[in-house]
This record gives structure tokens, sequence and C-alpha cells, in this order.
């Protein structure tokens, strides 16, 4: 897949899932994540992303894309796409939160934070 820059939508989407997440450095983690993780993850994380912007706000009755909702809305969306009764949409969650806690919990300052070694 190699490595690619997230589009605006995506990065809604992140943004949304984890405040703060590209202050601590995501777009350089992502650069090596595309190129050491294995191709399965990688292929998840982008399903992950495309069900958060185009399947989620179909779960609140909205239209997508998720980016051109309100904060609050948006994250509805994400809380339903968590919650779906299909396991593999309930999936795709757990993949983006995985690869978005495995940046901010490597930032040095988040871990200084939160009482950890850097």
């Amino acid at each position: 897949m190699g490595s690619r820059m997230l589009n605006a939508r995506h990065r809604v989407v992140l943004d949304t899932l984890l405040p703060g997440l590209f202050e601590a450095g995501f777009d350089d983690f992502l650069a090596r994540f595309e190129k050491t993780a294995p191709p399965s993850m990688r292929f998840g994380f982008r399903a992950a992303l495309f069900a958060a912007t185009w399947l989620s706000p179909l779960l609140i009755r909205r239209l997508p894309p998720l980016s051109r909702l309100p904060q609050e809305e948006r994250e509805r969306g994400l809380e339903a796409l968590a919650k779906s009764r299909f396991y593999l949409l309930r999936q795709t969650m757990l993949v983006l939160k995985a690869v978005a806690c495995f940046c901010y919990g490597a930032d040095a300052k988040v871990r200084r934070e939160a009482g950890f070694p850097a």
C-alpha cells in the first residue's frame, strides 16, 4: 500500500476518535506504521477508516461522509459503529482505536504525563 497521507475526511475521523492525536505525531507514526506493519493490519486500518467515514453516519441516519457532520453527531456515529450488531463493523472500531493508541501511547510527552517512563 505504501505510505500515504491521510485525506481530510480520515483526519476528521481520527481527531474525533482521539482528540490531540495529530499533536502527538500521528502523521510520522503513520508513515512508519505503513512501512513496518503487516499488510493485513494496514489494509484493516484503511478499511476501518472507510467504514468510519462512509458507514458510521448511516448508522445514525445521517448522510455520509462523517466529516460533514457536527462534532456531537460524529461522536454518535463512531459510537454506533462500535456498538453495531455486525461483528465486522465493531471490529473496525477496534482497529482504529488500536492504531491510534499505538501512536498516542508511544509519544514521550503523553507517557510522561501518564506517569510512565518516556
